[in-house]
């Protein structure tokens, strides 16, 4: 790991995105450079061991750098905290409702709009997570507290990242609400409502001509991925096997929904109504397809997108 580099990747993440690039190059150059002096006095110490000699928490220096009207929202030491503290709060919020929709569902059978329901007190809960963090920061200034749980640091804390831009936890939680339905959906839990209606003809009828394994193998991937999100709601930042789990992962999706694709007839209607047009499992096909060409050209730019940020 460069320590070096992940140490100014994580006190630029503080600041604002447009700032970060400059501010990355000056904070990285000047740690090299003192570091290369210190080590001719330290001969055989690490970087990690200059960090622990001369520099303090990432959040600590990036207050100190911060301009002195940029961050005053709760005050200057408790800033960046507090902006941290917002960030855990919406995580655990988001997947305390995910986990509470997964157990109606599987306790009850709900279809999808009652599921759907159940997620939609999220925001509200979120409102009154974020206020009563915020009047905890609010007490902490007032009481003329100091950001004591930032002293005690060592770079071995330091999270091996390769970027200064924060993971999104939108995105995160949206792949783990994703993953959630679809793996209730396979397992039957819940139940999309009727799609295609015609003369009776629902979505109930139609079936996928697909082989087991094939299922079995969604189902492994499906668990592989809430899991996954799960753990990326643990850390802040990329790291280059995050992203080689991510590249794995996205691959072994593509190589799943091209599959599918390539299929010549992959639905078909129980019982074959004659009252069913004859181009309706045609048109259902190719539009299936299409669909799930669009989201292997996005798991393909994602993976080109972590490759491009490892070879950097």
């Amino acid at each position: 790991m460069d320590v070096l580099k992940s140490y100014a990747h994580q006190v630029v993440s503080y600041h604002p995105e447009k700032a970060r690039d400059d501010l990355f190059a000056e904070i990285y150059d000047e740690l090299c450079e003192e570091f290369k002096d210190w080590q001719e006095m330290n001969p055989g110490k690490s970087e990690a061991n200059f960090l622990d000699a001369n520099r303090e928490h990432p959040m600590k220096y990036a207050t100190r750098l911060a301009a002195e009207d940029s961050a005053y929202l709760v005050g200057p030491q408790f800033y960046f905290s507090f902006l941290s503290a917002l960030k855990v709060g919406a995580a655990l919020t988001g997947g305390f409702y995910l986990a509470l929709a997964a157990i109606y569902a599987s306790a009850s059978g709900l279809h999808l709009g009652t599921l759907l329901r159940v997620l939609s007190g999220f925001p509200l809960t979120l409102l009154w997570v974020s206020a009563a963090i915020l009047g905890v920061f609010v007490a902490l200034e007032k009481s003329g507290e100091r950001a004591s749980w930032l002293d005690k640091w060592s770079a071995a804390d330091l999270e091996p990242i390769d970027d200064h831009k924060p993971m999104s936890r939108g995105a995160i939680l949206f792949d783990l609400g994703t993953a959630v339905l679809a793996l209730l959906w396979l397992v039957g839990i819940i139940h999309i409502p009727a799609i295609i209606d015609l003369d009776g003809v629902s979505i109930s009828y139609w079936l996928t001509d697909l082989p087991d394994w094939f299922w079995i193998a969604v189902g492994a991937m499906l668990v592989f991925d809430i899991a996954y999100a799960l753990f990326r709601l643990t850390r802040n930042f990329w790291s280059p096997r995050l992203r080689l789990t991510s590249i794995a992962s996205n691959l072994i999706w593509i190589a799943l929904l091209g599959f599918v694709i390539v299929q010549p007839d992959f639905l078909s209607i129980q019982g074959e109504p004659a009252n069913l047009p004859q181009d309706v499992l045609q048109i259902t096909n190719k539009a299936i397809r299409g669909l799930l060409g669009v989201v292997c050209t996005f798991l393909a730019w994602d993976t080109a997108t972590h490759i491009w940020r490892l070879r950097r």
